[in-house]
């Protein structure tokens, strides 16, 4: 048996490369495979998210629900973290930080808040960054059977969407659909736009995402499936939070080529998509609505 001690046993979880050394021990007490977010803000107490509820951190490792007593986040322990995040250039993440986050390994998210530049209209970066939430991506093997046995009719999978509000599940869904889908013989395609289904590092994906997949990261997401649908022969097309209007003709157009849609969307309901988007909700035969980490709906039209 080997033992590690804390600064041994960070080199061992993905996430923790890039959480400042002055808090990184304190979260290296703590059972970090329950953790769904860890929030750094200036001045204010280190948290952590565990289904859904929040939690602070105190200096025994202890997680409690009082912030009283617990971990302050200094000015020192941000700009270490922007420092690692970015691997020491915010320049090179340019891109990303005008959406407000930056993906590091394994698919895990860094959302970032503070003073938004804006130049001919348009978010040309954040300046002054205030908090930092860390967003664990993770691997949950068996969630999707369930959905599985709906979205397969007659040997075809449905186009389906995945609804929910943020952090309640979708992606994590999403890798154990293509999963299961492609052991089951099917060819996929991820259009992983943000690199966060697959967490790919150097041509590796880092979930098992089925060994007929095909993975294509960065890029407009719209564009990525036009040329996925052209190039890779898929059979299902597999892609995170759908946007404008951009993703939806990509979307009727791969359908129009035979090609099956799995999508996620931030929405409460079907409902809702129907009332604020017909289009969008007309180019799926299958609705599924989490909540609270959990299955609420699943409706199919076949």
């Amino acid at each position: 048996m080997i033992v590690l001690n804390n600064e041994q046993a960070f080199f061992y979880h993905p996430i923790i490369k890039y959480i400042p050394s002055g808090i990184r021990r304190y979260i290296m007490m703590c059972d970090i495979g329950e953790f769904e977010e860890i929030r750094l803000k200036r001045g204010l107490p280190l948290s952590v998210c565990i289904k859904s509820e929040s939690f602070f951190i105190t200096k025994s490792g202890a997680v409690l629900k009082s912030p009283q007593n617990t971990i302050t986040i200094s000015d020192k322990d941000i700009d270490e973290a922007v420092s690692l995040i970015s691997n020491c250039s915010m320049y090179a993440f340019e891109e990303c930080v005008k959406n407000g986050y930056i993906t590091v390994e394994n698919g895990c998210r860094v959302g970032m808040c503070g003073d938004i530049i804006m130049r001919d209209g348009k978010v040309s970066t954040i300046k002054n960054i205030s908090g930092l939430n860390y967003r664990l991506a993770r691997e949950i093997k068996g969630v999707g059977e369930g959905v599985a046995e709906r979205i397969v009719s007659a040997d075809k999978v449905l186009n389906t969407l995945i609804i929910s509000p943020p952090g309640c599940g979708k992606t994590t869904l999403l890798r154990d659909l293509s999963r299961i889908l492609s052991d089951r013989g099917y060819k996929i395609s991820v259009v992983d736009e943000r690199n966060e289904i697959s967490g790919v590092q150097k041509g590796r994906a880092g979930f098992d995402l089925g060994a007929l997949c095909d993975v294509m990261q960065g890029g407009e997401k719209a564009q990525v499936i036009e040329l996925m649908t052209r190039t890779m022969s898929p059979q299902v097309i597999i892609t995170d939070e759908l946007g404008g209007k951009d993703d939806v003709k990509a979307i009727k157009k791969a359908t129009r080529s035979g090609v099956a849609v799995v999508a996620t969307i931030h929405a409460s309901c079907k409902e809702d998509i129907k009332k604020s988007d017909k289009e969008l909700y007309n180019c799926f035969d299958c609705f599924v609505t989490l909540g609270n980490n959990k299955i609420e709906e699943i409706y199919c039209d076949d």
